[in-house]
């Protein structure tokens, strides 16, 4: 017999992990959120300012039956709910309204209320009316005309007890409920608001969010923004990006350890500020322990390529897919002994398509001098180049910190495992200096 499920509470960890994350979903998008608190708030306060205050009245007459009215208790609550409903009938309000002069049936019939006061015999009469003066004015008229309208024969006593006076403060707007109400609105309006602008604009800014975003592939390295995106921060012990240069280079040997490769093509997500950067400054660091590395440049497009791989007229590697000329003539000195540039060369030579035809013969065709092949690839998202170089390597994802938004780098990473390439791992590159 199989076994029932169990069915288990949501663990007190895994709510306080939610309630985490969406606290920090909050403060990344703070100033969203404060924008449309203050928005609301200050429609509120419009609002409240220029709303018409009213102000109520109210007039209370004792009304009790007179010696000569032998009535049952029930019967006398019966006709007490009358007198209630004649304080507010259409005869008694046309009088009142011809006597104060300054408000209509309609407005009486809209602004009068009564009622009985419950486990006594008075009848209560309320006004709510712009001006307190009118509201006290008409209280008093009701309950003065109340007695000529009764049809009761004599048969109750009307007793003023307590005369409507001219109210001080208005009821209406309620102050204390509506900035309430305003403020619950208005966070709630806020909260929304930051969650949308999360889910509609949300880039990938931490480790974490990373390999949420990748489902698993591992990170690397983080990297600083660099203090020059044309420097070589791995020959300075000093600098910031020196620790972290180390750091991905010794992640690297360790998950490259299992598999061993010499070619990695190294492609950012999306295109950046630090284009190249990684590329040169990785070899420096390779060749800091010994290794021997070759830097080609492999981004057609790329418009501000790091002053290492930039050769203008310089033979490159279109010039080797196009006419066969070898690495050692097109090779350059990189930054530091032990690091060699194939620049880009002449694109025109080539077609795209010449990439895709030749680029694995002439990868084997490179002197096996060199330890370690590191390609400047174009952005996954925008080029196959990446994979079409990877084939017989791995790949390194840079992904530039808060400049790609989480679904395009779902898509990217999910795109670069439909065919069988290596994906060694994730960088991310240019997180804010604390």
């Amino acid at each position: 017999m199989s076994r029932m499920p169990v069915l288990r509470e949501p663990s007190v960890a895994a709510t306080g992990t939610n309630l985490r994350v969406f606290g920090a979903l909050l403060w990344r998008r703070r100033l969203v959120m404060a924008l449309v608190v203050a928005l609301v708030a200050a429609v509120i306060a419009i609002g409240l300012a220029l709303a018409e205050r009213q102000f109520t009245a109210t007039a209370r007459v004792a009304v009790t039956p007179s010696p000569e009215l032998s009535q049952t208790l029930v019967e006398y609550d019966t006709l007490l709910s009358t007198m209630a409903d004649v304080a507010v009938n259409r005869p008694l309000l046309s009088q009142v309204s011809a006597a104060i002069g300054t408000r209509s049936l309609v407005q009486l019939q809209d602004r009068v209320q009564s009622a009985v006061v419950t486990g006594t015999v008075v009848v209560q009469v309320s006004v709510t009316d712009p001006d307190p003066q009118v509201a006290a004015q008409v209280a008093n008229a009701v309950v003065a005309a109340l007695p000529a309208f009764a049809l009761d024969n004599g048969q109750f006593v009307f007793t003023v007890i307590d005369p409507a006076a001219t109210p001080t403060d208005f009821t209406s707007p309620n102050i204390k409920i509506s900035v309430l109400a305003g403020a619950l609105l208005a966070l709630a309006l806020g909260v929304a608001a930051a969650v949308v602008r999360d889910r509609v604009s949300r880039t990938v800014d931490t480790p974490e969010e990373v390999a949420e975003a990748t489902q698993g592939l591992g990170v690397l390295g983080v990297l600083p923004r660099p203090v020059d995106a044309g420097g070589v921060s791995a020959t300075d012990p000093d600098s910031a990006e020196f620790a972290a240069l180390r750091a991905l280079r010794v992640a690297l040997e360790f998950a490259s350890s299992d598999q061993p490769t010499r070619t990695l093509v190294v492609a950012p997500a999306v295109a950046g500020p630090w284009s190249g950067w990684l590329e040169v400054n990785l070899a420096v660091s390779l060749a800091e322990v010994g290794h021997r590395v070759l830097v080609i440049d492999a981004h057609r497009g790329d418009r501000r390529r790091h002053p290492a791989l930039d050769a203008p007229g310089k033979p490159g590697l279109y010039d080797m897919l196009a006419t066969g000329v070898p690495v050692g003539e097109v090779a350059l000195p990189g930054p530091v002994d032990g690091v060699a540039v194939v620049p880009l060369g002449n694109p025109d030579l080539a077609a795209p398509s010449l990439l895709e035809m030749r680029i694995r013969r002439l990868m084997e065709e490179i002197d096996p001098q060199y330890d370690v092949i590191l390609v400047h690839a174009p952005p996954v998202t925008e080029s196959d180049d990446a994979r079409i170089i990877g084939i017989d390597g791995a790949v390194l994802i840079t992904i530039p910190a808060g400049r790609v938004k989480r679904d395009v780098l779902v898509k990217a990473v999910a795109d670069l495992r439909v065919v069988p390439i290596r994906t060694l791992g994730a960088v991310l590159l240019g997180t804010r200096r604390r």
